[in-house]
């Protein structure tokens, strides 16, 4: 069935009966790899922007009491989730809204009239089904249980949405599920790409490049070793790093550095700014210093420190060099006979962002770590080298799942509040919407 190009979707929720609420705006039907690259720009447009709610969720920021923001994000904080006190929520209808307008391009634009010599239907396709691929793993990692090898074939996972059938009845695949279909997505995508890497004004879109960079990130949470370490391998050759000892180094998570890699998402925010406070537990991972990151990534505001890093279009990072020497090391670090190499690719990166007297110290640190020790290190140094990118929320999830303990302040009473190991509340609920709307999805 063809689709419109110029369309205004409200996904209101996965419904067994309704997918999506299409109201047209024009008549103009896509033939052309133009018109097609236009609707697939409006699916990057529908990705959301949201990872700083993920920082709240972790243990990297509090909101500063007596913020006006205040009781808009100390739910998040807490882990209650469909909270009636908010007027912020994680992301649902936008996600899928992205992978609509995927799928319309992935269902016909091979059949399109090439009117352009700067693009091609198989590019578009690929990128198609690379945004596709990302946005169910982001789901996924929100609403999905952690991925256990022992029980991923039957934990609860989220709807696959491959098709746009208003008649199709939606419910969760598994978490196993998901993981299948976004692998296949991935290689099919792959197979079609045909741009190394985009260029700058243009880096939302994926490339050879980041396809890799998003296939190593989904096979480290698959806990895939081999083949995370061999996908980051293979991109570590083009993988430039910041180094901040030099006056001209730039933040590395701004899509004007040369680590930036694909640059879809905006990850901060003004409230992340100037509403909320980093936590003693993310501070005191820092040798303030020693480490670089430190007086790029935070300053002090009165009694807190609060983050530094941009939050406006700037700020747009998805995938950059950092994170793949990290994703090599913690893949190489869980291969027999690797650890070597692991402990080099960390040495790499943090040579580029530690003074040099304290480079020495920590490189002899690492280098008389044992295998788990190291992968102790590899999960700090992803809380270091990451921070307020929205990693740090999943990691902790795809890994040990830790009790944490919170003190916050409600109607001018100080409480305490725990998420104890491996919580439920590591997986976030269904929006109360989506359940409402839709009886065969269940928390």
């Amino acid at each position: 069935m063809k689709r419109i190009l110029y369309i205004i979707c409200s996904i209101f929720a996965l419904s067994s009966c309704n997918y999506l609420d299409i109201v047209p705006t024009g008549k103009v039907i896509p033939e052309k790899v133009t018109e097609f690259r236009a609707l697939l720009t409006n699916g990057y447009s529908a990705f959301p922007r949201y990872k700083y709610l993920l920082s709240l969720r972790s243990d990297e920021v509090m909101p500063i009491v007596g913020d006006s923001y205040y009781m808009d994000y100390i739910d998040f904080a807490i882990w209650q989730d469909n909270s009636p006190n908010t007027t912020v929520n994680y992301p649902w209808s936008s996600p899928y809204k992205a992978i609509f307008y995927a799928n319309s391009v992935i269902e016909d634009v091979m059949s399109a009239e090439e009117d352009t010599e700067e693009d091609s239907r198989e590019q578009v396709k690929g990128e198609a089904l690379l945004l596709r691929a990302y946005a169910h793993f982001d789901l996924l990692n929100l609403y999905g249980k952690p991925y256990k090898p022992e029980s991923a074939m039957s934990d609860r996972g989220i709807p696959i949405a491959t098709q746009i059938d208003i008649e199709q009845k939606y419910e969760a695949a598994t978490v196993e599920e998901v993981y299948k279909q976004i692998f296949a997505d991935i290689k099919e995508g792959r197979e079609l790409l045909q741009v190394e890497q985009q260029v700058r004004n243009v880096q939302y879109r994926f490339s050879k490049r980041s396809a890799i960079a998003l296939e190593a990130r989904v096979r480290l949470y698959h806990q895939d070793w081999e083949d995370a370490l061999a996908l980051a391998e293979e991109l570590i050759p083009s993988c430039p790093l910041e180094n901040l000892n030099e006056e001209t180094a730039g933040d590395p998570a701004l899509i004007t550095s040369k680590e930036a890699i694909l640059s879809l998402e905006v990850i901060g925010s003004y409230y992340l700014n100037g509403g909320m406070h980093i936590t003693s537990q993310l501070l005191g991972k820092y040798n303030q210093a020693g480490d670089k990151r430190f007086g790029m990534y935070f300053k002090e505001n009165g009694n807190y420190y609060v983050c530094k890093r941009e939050y406006g279009n700037n700020a747009r990072i998805t995938f950059r060099s950092g994170e793949i020497y990290l994703i090599a090391a913690e893949a190489a670090a869980h291969v027999e006979g690797k650890l070597e190499l692991a402990k080099t690719r960390l040495k790499e990166l943090i040579a580029n962002r530690l003074t040099p007297d304290y480079y020495a110290e920590k490189a002899a640190e690492i280098d008389g770590m044992n295998q788990n020790q190291f992968i102790e290190e590899i999960a700090n140094e992803r809380a270091r080298e990451l921070a307020i990118e929205g990693h740090r929320w999943f990691d902790l999830r795809r890994t040990t799942r830790p009790s944490m303990e919170k003190t916050y302040v409600l109607n001018g009473e100080e409480r305490e509040i725990t998420l104890t190991q491996d919580d439920i509340r590591y997986t976030i609920s269904f929006p109360k919407e989506a359940t409402e709307a839709n009886p065969n999805l269940r928390n």
